[in-house]
C-alpha cells in the first residue's frame, strides 16, 4: 500500500458478531462481552485459556492507557488485510476469505488509544512496549512486519496454522466501537 495514502484501521469481522437490538454493529472489548453476550464472552476468551502464559493476559494493565487493562480494548491492525493476506500467501499459507472493518481512525478519540508495539524483549506490561496513539505514526505500522513473515513461515513448515496478528504492532481503543457505518473489507 501507498505510504501517501490516507491509513486506516483493520479489525477483523468476527464470525459471531452480535447485532445490537437497535440494528447496530458494535465491537466490544472482552471484558463488556462477558455482560452483555455471555455465550460469545466464552468464545473470544477460549483462545486465552490455550497455555498458562496467555491466561492472564486479558488482566495485564496497558500501562498508557489509565485503568484499562487488555480485556478492556478493542486490538486493531494499521496494516491492510490485503497485505497480510499476501504475506500469508507467499509463506505458502492458503488462508480462507476474511473480512475486516476498515475504521477511520478520525472518528475515534485518540485519548482512548495506545499502540502495543509487540516487541517481545519486553514484557506485554512494560511501558516501553507502548507508544502514544499519533494518526502520523500509522505508515510506520502498515507494513508486514519482517519478524511476522518469518513466524508465518516457520509455523507453516511445522504444519501449523499461523496466528494473523503474531509480531504485528496493535492499536488498541479502550472500550466500544460502533462500526455500522465502517466498510467492510473482504480479502
Amino acid at each position: 500500500m501507498e505510504n501517501q495514502a490516507k491509513k486506516y484501521l483493520y479489525h477483523r469481522v468476527p464470525d459471531n458478531m452480535e447485532i445490537s437490538e437497535e440494528g447496530r454493529a458494535v465491537l466490544y472489548p472482552l471484558n463488556q462481552l462477558k455482560e452483555k453476550f455471555p455465550g460469545l464472552f466464552l468464545l473470544e476468551s477460549e483462545k486465552y485459556n490455550s497455555s498458562e502464559q496467555r491466561k492472564n493476559i486479558p488482566d495485564t494493565i496497558i500501562p498508557t492507557l489509565e485503568a484499562a487493562a487488555w480485556g478492556d480494548v478493542l486490538q486493531m491492525s494499521a496494516i491492510h488485510p490485503e497485505d497480510l493476506k499476501k504475506a500469508l500467501v507467499a509463506a505458502g499459507y492458503a488462508p480462507r476469505e476474511m473480512k475486516f472493518y476498515q475504521i477511520d481512525p478520525d472518528l475515534l478519540d485518540p485519548t482512548k488509544m495506545t499502540i502495543y508495539l509487540y516487541r517481545d524483549d519486553l514484557g506485554i506490561d512494560h511501558v516501553d512496549n507502548y507508544s502514544p496513539f499519533d494518526q502520523k505514526s500509522l505508515a510506520a505500522h502498515s507494513a508486514v512486519p519482517e519478524i511476522t513473515a518469518e513466524y508465518y513461515s516457520e509455523a507453516i513448515k511445522r504444519g501449523e496454522r499461523p496466528f494473523l496478528f503474531v509480531g504485528v504492532p496493535h492499536i488498541f481503543h479502550h472500550g466500544p466501537i460502533d462500526v455500522s457505518d465502517f466498510p467492510v473489507i473482504v480479502v
